[in-house]
């Protein structure tokens, strides 16, 4: 290729790529962030072995004012703006470390009760963040559950700090 179409094709990629930018972000403020036609793999939340699988996942258990169990919530009933596809790296990020979880801002904790009381219903007094691991064996109907391990679990208080 001689320096000419070298230096156009570059100058095209400059300015393509700002374009692409652009529009991306005009579609998504009006509907949503459109997938990419590429995404790379990432946030491995299922482990293969011989003979079956381990899933690991987070859950949350609320104690309210007027329950007498725990309401169990899903990381989407709480993280809703959140695509399903990168909550599972979001929970291992924010949620698998005990440290992380009880160094969260005040400010991080009263959204979190907020979030919480509009998915329960009720005003919470707690939550505990439940760490697990699914164990799945392979079958001839398929997958099924064998067992679950609680790996760790982290209460966080609310309207205390």
């Amino acid at each position: 290729m001689s320096k000419k179409v070298v230096k156009n094709l570059f100058i095209g990629v400059l300015i393509w790529l700002p374009v692409q930018y652009g529009m991306i972000g005009i579609i998504g403020y009006y509907h949503s962030e459109p997938w990419p036609a590429l995404v790379f793999p990432g946030f491995k939340n299922v482990y293969v072995h011989e003979g079956g699988f381990e899933i690991a996942q987070t859950r949350f258990e609320v104690l309210t004012k007027s329950s007498i169990k725990p309401i169990i919530l899903q990381p989407q009933q709480i993280f809703s703006e959140i695509p399903l596809s990168q909550l599972p790296g979001f929970m291992r990020t924010h949620f698998s470390d005990a440290e992380a979880i009880q160094t969260i801002s005040p400010q991080a904790v009263r959204w979190l009760e907020r979030q919480v009381s509009g998915a329960v219903g009720n005003e919470p007094l707690s939550m505990d963040v439940v760490n697990l691991i699914g164990y799945y064996a392979l079958g001839e109907e398929g997958a099924i559950r064998d067992s679950t391990a609680e790996l760790q679990r982290i209460t966080i208080r609310f309207g205390v700090r």
